[in-house]
């Protein structure tokens, strides 16, 4: 998995990563509830939570949940051209919940743990 990858090279250089799921979609979008993406403080991304559109909001809320070390969840509204929030016309209409969580490898279920653990669970049963 190549957020299990990126969060292991991150680690490996020191640097600080978060964690961004779509968690709860209303209307339409262009990820669905469980698309991921894997944010270094120096902004490298890997995976995706949108078409592109919400990539670059969500770093930079990251970033903010990284160092105040608290999850967040961001509510994009997609429904409204306007929407003044995110700031562009985004062409899917929908609302879309993200939860951006820091990721602390002193606490050992953190959200990458527990994704491997899955991961090796569900290689285990095929």
């Amino acid at each position: 998995m190549d957020i299990i990858s990126a969060f292991d090279k991150a680690q490996s250089e020191g640097k600080q990563t978060a964690l961004a799921t779509v968690v709860h979609v209303e209307g339409s979008s262009y990820r669905k509830e469980g698309a991921r993406m894997l944010i270094a403080e120096d902004g490298e991304l890997t995976g995706a939570i949108s078409g592109g559109c919400l990539e670059g909001d969500a770093l930079r809320k990251a970033l903010f949940v990284m160092q105040e070390k608290k999850a967040k969840l961001v509510v994009y509204d997609t429904s409204n051209e306007d929407d003044v929030e995110v700031g562009f016309q985004l062409g899917c209409n929908g609302i879309i919940q993200v939860l951006i969580e820091p990721i602390n490898t002193d606490e050992p279920y953190h959200p990458i743990s527990i994704l491997k653990e899955a991961l090796t669970t569900r290689n285990l049963r095929w």
